[in-house]
């Protein structure tokens, strides 16, 4: 097997934000390596620590999505449930082609979840009681 693309998530608290992809996210760690949760193997995300300081400025800021990815049904369950652990989501939005979905991590490092289809096997999400839900 080829070794995954890395996609390097700047962070000054490792410890926290490793929390979050882990245990909030749910994404699978292995080494040094976390793995995204739709089962993905040739993608990984790898934290590196930088001082706050710098990370306010050098890099600037992003203002887009460091990554995204694709889940393949059942995402109003898996917001949800990403909701009940604390995830911290921008937008989820309900369009003609599926779902999107923005989120933060804990640093404000921001990442897309996307579905192109709405099968669900949770019919009692209610996402029009969620604050950040649009439809379009």
């Amino acid at each position: 097997m080829m070794a995954p693309v890395k996609i390097i998530i700047p962070v000054a608290d490792y410890e926290k934000v490793e929390r979050y992809y882990k245990d909030v996210l749910q994404f699978e760690l292995q080494e040094d390596l976390f793995f995204l949760p739709n089962g993905a193997r040739d993608v990984a995300l790898k934290l590196l620590i930088v001082d706050a300081a710098s990370r306010e400025t050098s890099p600037p800021r992003r203002h887009f999505p460091i990554f995204s990815f694709l889940l393949h049904s059942n995402f109003m369950s898996y917001c949800d449930k990403l909701m009940s652990r604390g995830a911290v989501f921008e937008s989820v939005i309900s369009h003609p082609g599926g779902y999107y979905a923005l989120l933060s991590d804990p640093e404000g490092n921001q990442f897309e979840v996307e579905c192109e289809n709405f099968d669900e096997v949770n019919e009692g999400v209610d996402p029009f009681s969620w604050p950040f839900y649009k439809r379009y």
